[in-house]
């Protein structure tokens, strides 16, 4: 019997979270077409604003597609996944936009959110204390983090 509930386990909770991680390198631009583009980012930051995701995220990928080196846009793909509850896809493009820009405040900010989200407090503690030595003597982003994860604390004992 606890091999049946072991194996259903897996399948009907972990197996699927697997999916997302099978291609995470690069993000895939190939049917992108840059005819599609609306562009600039405030255009984009729009779209996000009224939940317009999948449209930013279709603007988003043509500008990596042209700048692989964008941190700003693999931030703003990381917070279109997340606003779609696709976390770790989301992590996968904050950690991109991490390699491009170590110091990067809003990744640091949104990475410890998606990571409270999948329960993974340690995490969101690491990136807290990374925007802890960014900021020095703290910023918005800083104490927007340390409320959520003193929240979360609160109330997941």
């Amino acid at each position: 019997m606890k091999n049946i509930l072991l194996l259903f386990y897996f399948i009907i909770i972990i197996y699927p979270l697997t999916k997302p991680m099978a291609n995470l390198d690069k993000p895939n631009t190939e049917n992108v077409l840059e005819d599609d583009i609306v562009i600039d980012k405030s255009a984009i930051l729009s779209f996000l604003d009224q939940g317009q995701y999948e449209e930013a995220q279709r603007n988003l990928l043509i500008i990596i597609k042209k700048d692989q080196q964008d941190a700003e846009a693999y931030n703003l793909l990381g917070y279109t996944e997340r606003q779609l509850q696709n976390y770790i896809i989301a992590i996968n493009y904050y950690k991109m936009a991490l390699n491009i820009n170590k110091d990067y405040i809003g990744a640091h900010h949104y990475i410890a959110m998606a990571y409270l989200e999948l329960d993974d407090l340690d995490k969101a503690k690491y990136h807290l204390d990374q925007l802890d030595l960014i900021c020095l003597f703290g910023c918005e982003d800083f104490f927007e983090v340390k409320n959520k994860i003193i929240f979360y604390e609160a109330n997941n004992d």
